[in-house]
Parts: structure tokens; C-alpha cells; sequence
């Protein structure tokens, strides 16, 4: 698989979801507000009952009660729908497929279109209040509002090509970015093709890349086979991790001054592709290609069976306490814990 393959075609890759949870209530196709045909794309988790989903063809659904039902709400387009954030309890933003921003000042019962002032794919945001935010998107563009996505200002990441050859040039220079996360005002990363990472430490006025620390291992020798990374999240300021296709993972614990592949600790090898993931503390989930889910378990990543028959492909994964949480993917994929994870239970409508 190319290292240079696009978030958005990834789903036509994947498996079909094989069977729905055995104590699972059936409602007529016409009465339900999603189907097996579904592709959710991510999910935001507002209190123990109340989350969002996002997904293809504009689908945004809402539910409050943990999941028995769900109600559509209306987005103003069928394009996909990547990514949801909210900076609290009434203000969110979804992005996605050609530029689209959508903001809610009321919880998510309705959306409004924002102009992000670009026709590309916007994958992923990250909001330290209502009022400043980030987005990031293709063709090493990224955005910035300081007043709650009223106006964006497009910005551009200046890829090193020190070291790489002329035929490597032309293709590393304009690196897709597919997450951002900030763990506090100051201190952020984005992550994207050819294992691209950046940091910023004085709130994104500047952005240095840390990734070349992985040269060398796992075999690469050459930027253009560093695996594109889909997630970057940090526990705290200098233990953090990146996951991304082929079953990749890395780690840093100085702060992304050196990172490691991890991937000789899973207890079986894979090559399917990480998306997602979440770390707190000590706790850590990530979710991929083929229902692939890992926790963290003694510092290591650990294959989790959900306890759900599946194959789909898992996009999201969102706690909103350490108790209540929910995985979305294709296939109409929706599934919840109350426990922790302990035990998921799957969603229908």
C-alpha cells in the first residue's frame, strides 16, 4: 500500500461488517436513522448519555440517552464529515470534504455553515476555547481562528527536504496533515504523510519536525517510507504517541525529541492500519482496520477484542469519563462502554 494514500479512499479498502450484536433490537430499515451502509468518520462523547457522530454524505446524528436513539441532524451537505470538536458543552465544529466547517452554539442540535476559505479536506481540529482553534488539511495546509471559526486564516507548513533526494523532493514537500492535538495553549503536534510530525511550543506560531529520529529504524533509511500517521495524542508533556498505516506505532517520552516504533510489542503482528487513538494517564486505546482495537495494558499495547462480531474498519474512539466512551467506523459502527471498556455494546438506532 503507498505510503501516500489518502484518508478518504482508505474505506473502499476494507472489510464488510459480518454480524450485529446478538441481544441488538431490529428496527425497519425505513424507521432507523442509520444503516449497514453507514461510513462514520468520528464521535464526540458531551456527558455519560450525550455524544455526536459524524460521517459520509453530511450524516450528523445526536443521541442523549446512551445511544437507544439517535436523531438526524441537519448538516446543509452530503459531503463527508471527518471530524467533531467542541470547545464545551455548547459550542462545536465539524470539518471535512471540500473546506466544509459547520459550528453549533447549542449542543449540536443545529449547525451552521462557517467559510474555511479552502476547497480542501479538512481531517482533523483541535479548540483550547470558543474562540481559538486549529484545523488541519491537504496540500500541508493548516488554519487558525481566533474568533470561534468567524474568519480562518489559511497558513502553510514549510516541509524539510534536507537530505532527501530531487525525485523525493516534489512529493514531500506537500504532505497531507490528517491530526492535531494541543495539550495545552503552547504545546501542540501535527502528524500526516511520510511520517511527518510537528511541534509547536509558543502556540503554533512556529512548527519544527521531530519525525527524522525514526530514520533508521524498522528498517527505513529514506524519508518516503516512513508510514503516514493518522493520530497523535499526549498523556502529558513528554509521553505521546502516533499510529498510522501498517499497523504502525511510535512513541516518545522526552516530549518528541526522539521517537520508537513500538510495533515488536504487540503480541501479534499486523499490517492493517491504526486510525485513532486515546491516551489519559496510564490508559490508552487505539482502534484500526479489520475491528483491530488495542489497549494499554503494563505499558504495552494489547490486542482487545470488543466482544462484537466485526471486520469493519474502527475511524474513532472518544471517552468522555473513564467510564463512558463509544467506537465509530464503517458499515454503520457504532458501538458504547459504560464499563471502561470492559464491554461494548453495539448501537442500531
Amino acid at each position: 500500500m503507498s505510503h501516500s494514500v489518502r484518508f478518504w479512499l482508505l474505506p473502499l479498502f476494507l472489510s464488510l461488517l459480518t454480524a450485529c450484536h446478538q441481544d441488538a433490537k431490529y428496527d425497519p430499515p425505513a424507521t432507523r436513522p442509520f444503516l449497514l451502509s453507514d461510513k462514520f468518520y468520528d464521535v464526540k462523547a458531551l456527558s455519560p448519555d450525550k455524544a455526536i457522530v459524524v460521517g459520509y454524505n453530511g450524516k450528523i446524528l445526536l443521541t442523549t440517552d446512551g445511544g437507544k436513539q439517535w436523531r438526524v441532524r441537519e448538516s446543509g451537505t452530503d459531503l463527508a464529515l471527518y471530524n467533531v470538536q467542541f470547545a464545551d458543552a455548547q459550542n462545536g465544529w465539524i470539518s471535512g470534504q471540500g473546506g466544509i466547517i459547520l459550528h453549533t452554539a447549542d449542543g449540536g442540535e443545529t449547525w451552521k455553515k462557517q467559510e474555511s476559505g479552502i476547497p480542501l479536506s479538512i481531517f482533523a481540529m483541535a479548540f483550547l476555547d470558543k474562540d481559538r482553534g486549529w484545523a488541519v488539511a491537504q496540500q500541508a495546509t493548516y488554519l487558525y481562528t481566533s474568533n470561534g471559526g468567524t474568519s480562518w486564516e489559511e497558513r502553510r507548513i514549510e516541509a524539510s527536504v534536507e537530505g532527501v533526494s530531487e525525485e523525493s523532493t516534489l512529493a514531500l514537500v506537500d504532505p497531507t496533515l490528517f491530526d492535531i492535538y494541543f495539550l495545552d495553549e503552547k504545546t501542540g503536534w501535527m502528524v500526516g504523510e511520510f511520517g511527518k510530525i510537528y511541534h509547536t511550543a509558543d502556540g503554533g506560531t512556529t512548527w519544527k519536525e521531530q519525525q527524522n529520529t525514526l530514520l533508521g529504524q524498522a528498517g527505513i533509511d529514506d524519508a518516503l517510507n516512513f508510514p503516514t500517521w493518522f493520530g497523535v495524542r499526549f498523556a502529558n508533556a513528554l509521553e505521546g504517541t502516533v499510529v498510522g498505516l501498517e499497523g504502525k506505532i511510535a512513541k516518545t517520552t522526552d516530549g518528541g525529541q526522539t521517537w520508537n516504533y513500538t510495533a515488536e510489542e504487540l503480541s501479534t503482528t499486523t499490517t492493517d492500519s491504526f486510525y485513532a487513538l486515546r491516551l489519559t494517564g496510564a490508559d490508552g486505546w487505539i482502534v484500526g482496520a479489520s475491528a483491530r482495537v488495542l489497549k494499554l495494558q503494563e505499558g504495552k499495547w494489547q490486542l482487545t477484542p470488543l466482544g462484537i462480531p466485526s471486520v469493519a474498519w474502527l475511524r474513532a474512539i472518544h471517552f468522555f469519563d473513564a467510564n463512558n466512551g463509544w467506537i465509530v467506523g464503517g458499515y454503520g459502527t457504532i458501538v458504547r462502554t459504560t464499563d471502561g471498556g470492559k464491554s461494548w455494546l453495539r448501537s442500531v438506532g
